[in-house]
């Protein structure tokens, strides 16, 4: 019998933040006091935080490798986390955080640097660091220092500060234009400066004619200013010159320019952009390389006058692209109809502005591919005979485009039903657009061929009693299709159910409107269980069904659930498993008596959810704070719930222990 580490290859305890893997931690067993057991027999307790990982011990192999026998690998550091978790919560008292700005820890000071409630005077101060990550920590907060202590800052800066500040939004614009100015520049800096939003003109003008070609390749995809373009257009580099050309803010008079470039891919990119003017792309229409004039032919900026002279081009794709193009002028489209390429009559085929008389006489085109597009248009371009002509062409794919025609009469239908393609039935039998009758529609229920039926069922036109009927089906395709249809009645839905196939199961859960009793089946399957405990559209009543599974690890998704009842909550929460009663108590919807309940569990874990969760009442939170394990205190201490005196409390914490 396998276990359940075995069965699921890990354990995941939804709300807890907690995963446990063979390759994360070397287990060889598990209980429930929230211990594991090392390769060695030694007992490691597990941290209950999610962002922390304990040190595991290294294998005799990598031991033997370092040439220390028994050594240990972590990747934590003993910290002050209590005090870290204060100086970051915004709710701290002011007072508290001026003193956590003299604290020895270089962890706790970089925790506060980046808190948004921050005086000026702790900003000065922390400004000053003696570490440089607490420095960079209050550079990358949302909220700076004022314009006077950065200015003082940035005399002294190292490049690392610098580019931290280059990086961040909310640096102000005269900083920015300092940082522009040197001494220093890295790679990183100028980069930053460049994608910074708040980089004035002075800045990218500056970029743009120091910066390397990373950066002046970014610049030239932004909306720049015109001195900036311009100096770009002029860049020696043929992809900044490109990005400029392809660039819809670059001013017309510069693309002009740009399209007497001597390299193809910079002219190509001008004729690309539908802010170049009609006079230039009227130029490059006559461009010796093919690829500048499809450029100019696929632009919808093209004039009628220079799109007629590409509708003659010797190359195939500039005509088919000018046929495509909506600017081309009607008759221009009608001589294109006659062109000795697919390519180019299938572009005008499909170019809505192509007159109906036009479509009409191209019915007699003998190629597939023109066919084809011609029994999909509407009746505004074609008429009955029309599509009676296309119901006989020998090509069962122009049938099939035909039969999902929603234009067809009752006698095309009727035809198209009997047609001796079965992939011709399926698409009438799929067709919600055209007026099919219920007789019809039976008929196609009782075709022979599978591919046909399941058409018919995913059609959402189908009379409902006929899609029940569909239920007796010898092929479980059709069933699977019928499953989605939005069609089916309740009673159909509950039928399909109680099939014992998982592509059913799959497709009926995708479903926002299935019957209370149809969810309720469904949780007979074990594979289903854990979709429905996650699934946002599970009704409170299967969820509740579900608490009283047998499987931990499943009552702890559904101890997760924010639309779990409060009594299906109230009875998790006195679960034998500390990780429910831990998924309980991080649930946001839980209510202040139940995690006032929680608060007081034996288990650490479940103590330190609770100490977390923001909807757990300030009395309790401060009850918390005091609590015995450092990890509850921890969670107390980053709760910006707790009140202000637990909280001046806790920034005086001085627990240490392995965290990140």
């Amino acid at each position: 019998m396998l276990n359940k580490c075995q069965k699921y290859q890990k354990l995941w305890i939804a709300g807890l933040g907690l995963v446990l893997t063979a390759q994360s931690l070397q287990l060889v067993g598990y209980s429930d006091s929230n211990m594991a057991i090392a390769s060695d027999g030694q007992a490691i307790a597990q941290n209950s935080d999610a962002n922390i990982v304990m040190p595991s011990r290294t294998t005799n192999a990598s031991a033997n490798n370092s040439g220390i026998a028994g050594s240990v690998t972590v990747d934590s550091y003993p910290i002050q986390a209590i005090k870290v978790a204060a100086a970051g919560n915004s709710n701290t008292p002011a007072q508290s955080l001026a003193k956590l700005a003299s604290d020895p820890s270089s962890f706790v000071r970089r925790a506060l640097a980046s808190n948004p409630k921050l005086s000026e005077e702790i900003k000065e101060k922390l400004a000053v660091d003696s570490d440089q990550t607490v420095v960079e920590s209050l550079l990358k907060a949302s909220s700076l220092p004022n314009l006077a202590t950065l200015d003082k800052l940035l005399a002294a800066a190292t490049p690392r500060v610098r580019e931290t500040l280059a990086a961040n939004p909310n640096t102000p614009q005269a900083i920015l234009e300092k940082l522009s100015q040197g001494p220093v520049y890295t790679e990183f800096l100028l980069l930053s400066l460049a994608r910074n939003p708040h980089s004035g003109p002075q800045v990218t003008n500056r970029l743009s004619r120091i910066g390397d070609r990373l950066v002046r390749t970014f610049l030239a995809r932004l909306p720049v200013p015109p001195a900036t373009f311009t100096t770009l257009a002029n860049d020696g580099d043929l992809g900044v010159r490109s990005m400029v050309a392809g660039n819809s803010a670059c001013p017309a008079s510069l693309l002009d320019l740009l399209a007497k470039d001597s390299n193809t891919i910079v002219r190509e990119a001008v004729a690309l952009n539908q802010s170049t003017s009609k006079e230039t792309l009227a130029k490059l229409a006559t461009d010796s390389h093919q690829d500048v004039r499809q450029a100019v032919a696929s632009n919808y900026a093209s004039s009628a006058a220079t799109l007629a002279k590409l509708a003659k081009d010797t190359n195939e794709s500039v005509r088919s692209l000018c046929a495509a193009n909506p600017n081309t002028d009607v008759d221009v489209l009608t001589a294109m109809s006659k062109d000795n390429s697919t390519a180019v009559r299938c572009a005008v085929a499909l170019n809505g502005n192509t007159k109906p008389e036009t479509i009409k006489a191209m019915v007699g085109d003998n190629t597939i591919a023109v066919a084809q597009i011609l029994a999909a248009l509407g009746e505004s371009k074609l008429g009955p005979a029309d599509y009676e002509k296309l119901a006989s062409d020998q090509s069962a794919l122009v049938r099939m485009n035909l039969a999902g025609n929603g234009a067809l009469s009752s006698s095309l239908i009727k035809t198209l039903a009997q047609d001796k393609d079965a992939r011709v039935r399926a698409s009438l039998a799929h067709n919600t657009k055209a007026k099919i009758s219920d007789e019809i529609f039976v008929a196609l229920a009782k075709d022979n061929d599978a591919l046909v039926r399941e058409a018919l069922a995913v059609n959402s036109k189908v009379p409902s009693k006929l899609l029940t009927s569909l239920l007796q089906d010898d092929a479980i395709t059709v069933q699977t299709a019928l499953a989605t249809n939005p069609n089916v009645a309740g009673e159909t839905l509950m039928a399909l159910a109680d099939y014992d196939c998982n592509a059913i199961r799959r497709a009926l859960l995708q479903r926002g409107d299935l019957p209370e009793g149809a969810l309720t089946k469904l949780t007979a399957a074990e594979e289903v269980k854990f979709v429905l405990a996650t699934r946002a559209q599970t009704a409170p009543a299967v969820l509740a069904a579900l608490a009283k599974d047998s499987d931990q690890s499943l009552r702890s998704q559904v101890a997760a659930q924010p639309k779990l009842g409060a009594e299906a909550l109230k009875m998790l929460a006195a679960d034998k498993s500390q990780y429910v009663r831990a998924a309980c108590a991080a649930n946001r919807n839980a209510g202040a008596d139940l995690l006032k309940t929680l608060a007081q569990d034996p288990e650490d874990l479940v103590r330190a959810r609770a100490a977390s969760n923001p909807a757990t009442l300030p009395d309790t939170l401060a009850v918390l704070a005091k609590d015995k394990n450092p990890e509850v205190r921890r969670a107390a201490a980053s709760n910006n719930a707790t009140p202000e005196a637990a909280l001046a409390l806790l920034a005086q914490d001085d627990e240490i222990w392995l965290t990140k």
